[in-house]
């Protein structure tokens, strides 16, 4: 069971971007939350979820740093986000989230791969399992993460925007 800081106020904004919609949630601890524009309620269940006592409110002033930077990362100026984040995950999707962290911009790596990283080389599902819950989807960039033959699979936005994410990323380095 995850232990959960209670904030008192949750904040919620919108940012356009090419691959549709972005609905970014943060707390005063940082961003906890990237819900794609398809999901159909914003990613507010999730929150609400996880903090049901607390206050939701419009938060295009305190999302500012996060969609300064997702605009400098469409394009093509930012490489590697620093914005504060908060991520309410278990221990070992924490771990797996880490090592996706370290992919570089452009670049690829397998399920097996961040398996192997981790110490856990057997336990390429789970990491699968961990990337499909990842809570903050571009800042941590699961997009990098591919099938052992280097196809496509699996992504929370679909796979056209995991497709158009790792296009723009190699695009910006020739």
């Amino acid at each position: 069971m995850l232990k959960l800081r209670e904030p008192q106020v949750v904040w919620i904004s919108q940012f356009e971007s090419p691959i549709g919609d972005l609905w970014m949630t943060s707390t005063e601890y940082g961003l906890v939350r990237v819900a794609f524009g398809g999901e159909e309620d914003h990613g507010l269940d999730w929150v609400l979820k996880r903090f049901p006592n607390t206050k939701l409110v419009p938060g295009e002033k305190k999302n500012a740093e996060f969609h300064i930077e997702l605009h400098e990362y469409f394009e093509g100026r930012r490489r590697v986000f620093t914005c504060q984040v908060d991520l309410i995950v278990s221990r070992f999707s924490k771990t797996v989230l880490d090592e996706v962290s370290r992919i570089p911009f452009g670049a690829t790596a397998s399920y097996r791969d961040i398996a192997e990283a981790i110490g856990m080389p057997t336990a390429t599902r789970a990491v699968g399992r961990a990337l499909a819950t990842n809570p903050v989807p571009v800042i941590v960039p699961c997009h990098r993460v591919v099938g052992s033959d280097g196809e496509l699979v699996g992504f929370g936005g679909g796979l056209d925007i995991k497709k158009w994410l790792l296009s723009h990323e190699r695009g910006c380095l020739h």
